[in-house]
């Protein structure tokens, strides 16, 4: 930040960029961080970040391309916590070539995410469960198919049609919003 300019004055101007922002930061770590429930949790340590990384930011620059820079780093970090504790997860060669095209627009991103809530909500709470345990758990498929005494096979095949399901009432959904689908 400018040193020249009165520090109460600039704090505020960052608070307001900061909170600006947050809806496109959210959307920015789901899209990197797809099937993670900590979304919310990794955007609240990254205002911690940003907040002590302030005075690195020039007034007058675009905060959403420095915000997105840090949120990078701070996920790849994450990333590799994750991969060391066995997790499967994105390697960061391949967020590297995604992030530029979420960038463009992450508010639409935000948009497709109640799109997607909106229709899992429609979904039976068995459906809505076996989505969870496999995008959600990091539990493998075989142990949920032996709980609850179904084979693995049908359930990848349940998972096939849920999938087919959801992006039909998305695309339903976007229509009905008169929003195009990209």
């Amino acid at each position: 930040m400018d040193p020249a300019r009165n520090p109460a004055e600039a704090s505020e101007t960052f608070v307001t960029e900061l909170t600006d922002h947050q809806t496109a930061m959210l959307a920015f770590i789901r899209a990197l961080m797809p099937g993670s429930s900590g979304a919310r949790d990794l955007l609240q340590e990254v205002n911690i970040i940003l907040w002590q990384k302030r005075e690195q930011f020039e007034a007058g620059s675009n905060f959403k391309a420095w915000a997105f820079q840090v949120i990078r780093f701070h996920l790849m970090n994450h990333r590799r916590r994750l991969a060391s504790k066995g997790w499967l997860v994105f390697d960061d060669e391949l967020v590297e070539r995604i992030s530029p095209a979420l960038e463009a627009d992450p508010e639409e991103l935000e948009v497709r995410h109640q799109a997607l809530h909106h229709c899992l909500q429609k979904l039976r709470p068995k459906d809505r469960e076996l989505l969870q345990h496999r995008y959600a758990s990091g539990a493998p498929l075989n142990d949920y198919a032996k709980a609850i005494n179904r084979s693995p096979g049908t359930l990848k095949a349940t998972l096939f049609n849920l999938r087919a399901a959801l992006r039909k009432c998305i695309e339903v959904r976007f229509k009905e919003q008169g929003t195009p689908l990209r």
